[in-house]
């Protein structure tokens, strides 16, 4: 028997072995299937209807829709979860597209069409089948090389260098469609198939539609996915927590290139031709505008927006037709007749784009799943855990911060400044403000590089160490202004940092999430977004979110920012209790003398970047370079002048 995170006895057998890949086997993967199929019985079945219903070129209508379907959920695989907008990923498509072609049409019509093609490509035909494992190889070896550049700049410049890449990516691949013409043909003419060998059956259709779906949802609810949605949220503190954001995009746009290079296949293969119009600005537009509509962060947003915009853009297209009625009455002639014109459906979809970017960013549904919502309706409602002793803290280790300099231009906001930490203590850090103290703890977590010194744990030395290999290494952080998942519960808030110490720092894991959830008093507000808590409670899920990477050392930047002098006593306690919970020592930044002398054993005050005093608590007051600097009249006309919170 073991105990699995929420604290419940659990017998070995498959959740076990799918807990490497997922939290819960229930939760995330029962669940998420069984609303895929829901939700694919649902869009499938009104399509059907609709087809019954209206007949006409309705059949084709539908299936294009549900090929789009396929298409947007590989773009909301990568956008939704990383928050990255990219504008490229129709260009893969085309890659796949065009590699399908070629690969699969008959060496007859190639040698009409390219019969100078490269490498021989044109005695080449294969099966549709295995064109189509052609066509996803070769746009994963594109994915491999754009990811890399999507990571070395995505990940540390933001999210506007990787759409820009993305959307060089779709220039370039129209460019060399268009011009590549012993390759592709260009414009001249399509790459066609022979009559009768395009796609008859929507069976293959429904089939990748499915697998896409799920595909989706399990990887959103994966470890993975829920790693890269913590970082959409707060790169910095993701990263902060041991998350390398890097490996979570690679991720998601290797998955979400497989789904689109399908759909890409399916639509060359439906059409029965392919060009480079096919998969460029038009197309590119259709399919972000159905993900912004519908909510591009959920799966279930992504097949409303699908449903919403081809039932608009088939509305629109009639109204723009020639002699089309509206209620017996033509619109030809009418005042009305201007804008019912060629080019409304393109209209149609800028205005929603517009529409939607301004009035209702997070689309028509938001993050909202079926699964999620059907899980909620049907578990039943947990207790909170028992509390468990603090653990045993182990052998003591050393934080050593080293005569840090930190130059900024020309200014110097450290010289030669340091502490040093037991894990078994807590140590206070203060000073004025502008004296280095964030400055200094940003040095030790990896988020400014020092131009002098060291930084240690142990026999390991961190200077100049990534971000998240320094969390990893057990030194995690909170921060002066609160940088909390927002869109994320509470609970999976906290699940992120206990996931990576799961990996990364299993000998260091102790609490269950939701021991720390509840111990932070947080246990009834577990499925709020972090958005909604109160000041207090933001600062208590800041800190029990801290806990659950299983850190050796906490550094908390003035955990009492904002708080009342009520607050800041009871604040005390749960510094003391979380940490003596994962057996971690405390380094903490504040400007309330009586929070950090009712709470350090030993402090450092920081003057002008340099340490101009050490000690007890006691020591550091009576200390009359510490009273010229800070205490006394000075440190009077410094709380009055400047608010908490101030970055110092």
């Amino acid at each position: 028997m073991a105990d699995d995170r929420a604290g419940r006895t659990t017998a070995p057998g498959p959740a076990h072995w799918v807990s490497g890949l997922v939290p819960d086997l229930r939760r995330d993967v029962l669940f998420p299937i069984g609303g895929s199929l829901v939700s694919f019985a649902v869009l499938v079945g009104g399509g059907l209807a609709y087809v019954a219903l209206v007949g006409g070129s309705s059949d084709r209508l539908v299936t294009a829709m549900l090929i789009d379907a396929i298409a947007v959920i590989g773009l909301q695989i990568y956008i939704g979860n990383t928050g990255v907008l990219s504008f490229g990923h129709i260009g893969f498509g085309a890659i796949a597209g065009y590699a399908f072609a070629i690969a699969a049409i008959s060496p007859e019509r190639k040698a009409r069409w390219i019969p100078d093609a490269p490498f021989g490509l044109t005695d080449v035909q294969v099966s549709p089948l295995v064109a189509v494992v052609i066509a996803v190889v070769v746009a994963l070896a594109v994915a491999v090389i754009v990811g890399i550049g999507l990571a070395r700049s995505g990940a540390r410049s933001g999210a506007v260098a990787a759409s820009v890449i993305t959307l060089a990516l779709l220039f370039v691949t129209h460019e060399v469609a268009a011009n590549w013409t012993d390759l592709t043909g260009g414009d001249r003419a399509p790459l066609s198939f022979a009559i009768g060998e395009t796609l008859e059956s929507r069976a293959p259709i429904l089939a990748v539609l499915l697998g896409s779906l799920v595909a989706a949802r399990l990887f959103a609810q994966s470890r993975t996915g829920r790693l890269a949605k913590a970082a959409r949220e707060d790169n910095l503190a993701a990263r902060a927590m041991g998350v390398d954001p890097a490996s979570q995009q690679m991720a998601a746009l290797l998955l979400s290139v497989v789904v689109i290079a399908i759909a890409a296949t399916l639509r060359v293969y439906e059409i029965g031709s392919v060009t480079p119009r096919v998969f460029f600005f038009e197309y590119t537009l259709l399919t972000l505008v159905m993900l912004i509509v519908g909510g591009r962060r959920s799966i279930a947003g992504a097949l409303v927006g699908v449903v919403v915009i081809t039932a608009g853009r088939e509305l629109t297209r009639r109204l723009a037709t020639d002699g089309y009625e509206v209620a017996g009455v033509g619109l030809d002639g009418t005042p009305a007749d201007w804008v019912f014109r060629e080019g409304l459906p393109t209209v149609f979809l800028g205005l929603a784009m517009l529409g939607f970017m301004i009035l209702r960013p997070n689309g028509l549904v938001d993050d909202w799943e079926l699964d999620e919502w059907l899980h909620r309706r049907l578990t039943a409602e947990a207790r909170p855990p028992e509390t468990q002793p603090a653990p045993d803290a182990g052998p003591s280790r050393l934080l050593e911060a080293d005569a840090i300099t930190v130059d900024f231009g020309g200014f110097r906001a450290l010289s030669a400044a340091g502490l040093r930490a037991d894990s078994g203590e807590i140590v206070g850090l203060i000073g004025p403000n502008g004296a280095g103290k964030t400055t200094l703890v940003n040095v030790i977590t990896g988020i400014v590089f020092a131009t002098e010194g060291r930084v240690s744990i142990g026999s390991t030395d961190l200077t100049r160490t990534p971000t998240h290999e320094i969390a990893r290494a057990g030194l995690v952080r909170t921060f002066q202004n609160l940088r909390l998942f927002s869109s994320l519960t509470v609970r999976q808030n906290v699940e992120v940092a206990w996931f990576t110490a799961e990996r990364y720092r299993p000998d260091g894991l102790r609490p269950t999430v939701d021991q720390l959830v509840a111990a932070a008093g947080l246990w009834e507000q577990r499925h709020r977004r972090a958005a909604e808590l109160d000041y207090g409670n933001s600062r208590r899920l800041e800190l029990a979110r801290a806990a659950a990477a299983a850190p050796t050392f906490l550094l908390l930047d003035e955990p009492t920012s904002g708080m009342s002098d009520q607050e800041s006593l009871a604040m005390i306690e749960q510094v003391r209790t979380t940490a003596s919970s994962v057996g971690a020592g405390v380094v903490v930044i504040d400007h309330d003398l009586g929070f950090i002398t009712g709470i350090s054993d030993r402090i450092y005050v920081l003057d002008r970047g340099a340490v101009i005093a050490e000690g007890s608590p006691d020591r550091v007051q009576a200390d009359p370079a510490v009273q010229a600097a800070y205490l006394g009249s000075a440190a009077d006309s410094i709380e009055t002048q400047q608010p908490r919170g101030v970055e110092s």
